[in-house]
């Protein structure tokens, strides 16, 4: 399923990075005859300069690959009849990247222009700090604006390119774990494509971790945690309600809380499926002593969202509980830094 759609937003990806960064800071391009990203030639800048980036991507085009093989694995396998929550599941999520897609082309570009000839634009705040000026030059500030909308356009799109890294990897085991579920695959087949989901979920771990994408857990908390604070900072004493700040911070926190539930969720009915995959495989082969013995020698596939993995989360992978975790961080946090400001003042 995922080889379908998931090149689509990848290709709107790659192309936006380009665009934004004027074509002098991307490090892939769209192939055509192959349907899919490919880095720059090594001995180019851009190459060199992002080329943990081109690495990566490769992953991605490799996770398209995977899905293709396992439909080839598992001929006329389709979704189960069975389940119909997994066809109204993947709807949703393609739904979902349809609207992120969207949203990341036309609206944030046009949402970061607007902030950044604002006067609220922190790099005009700075440079009026610096100079100690309450107002510069319009061609400055043209300037100024332009440098900073460039910015934060590559920058939101080489941040939505990790995020579509760690989608894929998500909605990739999410699936897979629901077919070897609901389906009846040889033990074989069954055992290759578990493993294989074992290692694509390792990878994507890795990875992101190594370009502090994956950990979208701690990025929720920090953003939430900021709303948060500023939402209740209006109501201490000494400072006034104002809509500007309201309205933002509420939709940034419910974003952010959303977002994290889905992914939890996401993540969670996969290991659960998982689970209840090994259990399976033992029950319907439990007889056999070689197979039972593979079978116990397996562990539950996951995808962590932390830096540090507990060995509990190594075992046992993660579940709703988390999402509790969430909320008691950022509770946590937002009362510390509430705390710390009240006692700075």
């Amino acid at each position: 399923m995922w080889h379908i759609e998931g090149p689509l937003h990848f290709r709107a990806c790659v192309e936006r990075i380009r665009r934004n960064s004027l074509r002098l800071a991307y490090f892939l391009k769209w192939d055509d005859k192959l349907g899919e990203a490919v880095p720059l030639k090594s001995s180019t800048r851009q190459y060199r300069t992002f080329q943990s980036f081109a690495i990566f991507f490769t992953v991605i085009n490799q996770i398209n690959k995977l899905d293709k093989k396992f439909f080839d694995l598992i001929p006329k396998t389709g979704v189960p009849e069975k389940s119909k929550k997994l066809i109204a599941n993947l709807a949703s999520s393609k739904n979902l990247a349809n609207l992120l897609t969207f949203t990341m082309n036309y609206t944030s570009p046009a949402m970061e222009t607007l902030v950044a000839f604002s006067d609220n634009a922190p790099l005009y705040e700075f440079a009026l700090h610096i100079l100690h000026v309450t107002r510069i030059h319009l061609i400055a500030r043209i300037v100024i604006a332009t440098i900073t909308t460039i910015t934060f356009n590559i920058l939101a799109s080489v941040t939505y390119l990790c995020l579509l890294f760690v989608i894929s990897g998500i909605l990739f085991f999410h699936f897979w774990s629901n077919i070897l579920l609901k389906k009846d695959v040889s033990f074989q087949k069954t055992i290759q494509i578990y493993n294989q989901l074992k290692v694509m979920t390792i990878l994507v771990q890795e990875l992101g971790h190594d370009l502090v994408s994956m950990c979208l857990h701690a990025y929720c908390v920090i953003i939430s945690t900021m709303a948060m604070y500023h939402f209740i900072l209006q109501f201490t004493k000494g400072n006034q309600m104002s809509v500007l700040v309201t309205l933002p911070t509420v939709l940034t926190f419910l974003l952010a809380t959303g977002f994290e539930m889905l992914v939890i969720c996401q993540i969670a009915k996969a290991t659960i499926a998982s689970k209840e995959i090994l259990r399976k495989l033992l029950t319907n082969h439990g007889n056999d002593k070689y197979r039972r013995r593979l079978v116990r020698s397996l562990l539950p596939n996951s995808i962590s969202l932390e830096f540090v993995d507990s060995v509990d989360t190594i075992r046992n992978g993660i579940g709703m509980v988390y999402f509790l975790r969430y909320l008691d961080r950022v509770q946590s946090y937002t009362t510390t830094w509430l705390l710390a400001t009240k006692h700075n003042q």
